[in-house]
């Protein structure tokens, strides 16, 4: 995605569809942290900038590291802003080695549809099956819909949770 907050929209949705399988914070951190190599490639002129970390196998092994920082280093402050808002969840090793998966996954799943230098199945398949499938505009959609669905969704549940405390 040229904007990577557009990440957050189908992140966002699909983590609080299954907001008590999958850790939110890991789903979102990891969805827009794949965008450091692009960034870095810009910066340093001396890569292509959909390289290993916008594989499927590049997105498993990231995800891992956005795994390790969040339990060694991030997980109590990130519980306590999950709590702040209104989202009750585990931070599980289970819960945020899946949402970390999903984060990166569905990062390279819509970066394949947009970039023709993109190799999602890299190093099985060196080409990009996805691109011309669909048009950009059909991907900035679906990202904007997520963020809105998932945004209704978050404040009903929240809706909910305060009721619930009411009563």
């Amino acid at each position: 995605m040229p904007f990577t907050p557009f990440h957050f929209g189908p992140s966002f949705l699909i983590g609080m569809l299954f907001l008590s399988q999958m850790n939110m914070a890991a789903t979102l951190l990891a969805s827009v942290a794949i965008d450091i190599e692009p960034i870095y490639c810009i910066l340093s002129s001396s890569c292509p900038l959909h390289g290993v970390l916008h594989t499927y196998l590049g997105a498993t092994a990231f995800s891992l590291v956005v795994v390790t920082t969040i339990i060694y280093f991030s997980r109590k402050h990130l519980q306590r802003i999950s709590d702040a808002l209104g989202i009750r969840q585990a931070y599980s090793l289970k819960s945020i080695v899946i949402g970390s998966l999903i984060g990166g996954w569905s990062h390279v799943f819509l970066d394949s549809f947009l970039y023709p230098e993109l190799m999602p199945f890299w190093p099985v398949l060196r080409s990009n099956p996805f691109v011309g499938v669909t048009n950009n505009d059909a991907i900035y959609l679906i990202t904007i819909i997520g963020f809105v669905a998932g945004a209704m969704l978050y404040f009903w549940k929240l809706k909910t949770i305060l009721n619930a405390e009411r009563h």
